[in-house]
């Protein structure tokens, strides 16, 4: 480990389990799994991790321990993926904007014909309205170059 590198108690006493040979192989590896599934300094995810290959690779481990070390470090190798958090719509809020985009869009079509200002019922007949829902994050970056395009298509 690094120089001065401070461990907390709970990792030193997995890095113990895990390296001693008085403690069942099983129970090592679930002190690794502990270590490996949680942030660690690179050099105590490193041992754990060249600590599971050794398992994995000793031709005399049961296959059952070597499975588990090998899901351990498959684990560890391969990038997380978790699904997506599900979130509620306010239907009536995508809805009003939605209403608020079409009539924008009405307003460019009535600007553009020279027919602004319009007539009285021109938010009337709109065709089909559809929910729309903005993803928040984000939104400051893209309304600016939203705003920086439109101001390249004016000049």
């Amino acid at each position: 480990m690094a120089e001065g590198q401070i461990i907390s108690k709970a990792l030193g006493a997995l890095l113990d389990i895990m390296t001693s040979d008085k403690v069942k192989e099983a129970q090592c590896i679930e002190a690794a799994r502990a270590i490996i599934e949680y942030e660690a300094p690179p050099e105590v995810f490193d041992l754990t991790y060249k600590y599971l290959i050794g398992v994995a690779q000793d031709e005399a481990q049961d296959v059952a321990l070597k499975l588990k070390a090998l899901e351990l470090i498959r684990k560890a190798e391969a990038k997380r993926i978790t699904p997506g958090t599900a979130k509620a719509v306010d239907t009536s809020a995508a809805m009003a904007l939605g209403r608020a985009v079409a009539m924008a869009k009405r307003r460019v079509e009535l600007v553009r014909g020279e027919r602004w200002p319009a007539q009285d019922g021109w938010t009337e007949n709109l065709g089909e309205v559809r929910g729309m829902v903005v993803e928040e994050e984000g939104v400051a970056s893209r309304l600016k170059a939203a705003r920086s395009r439109a101001c390249e298509l004016r000049h």
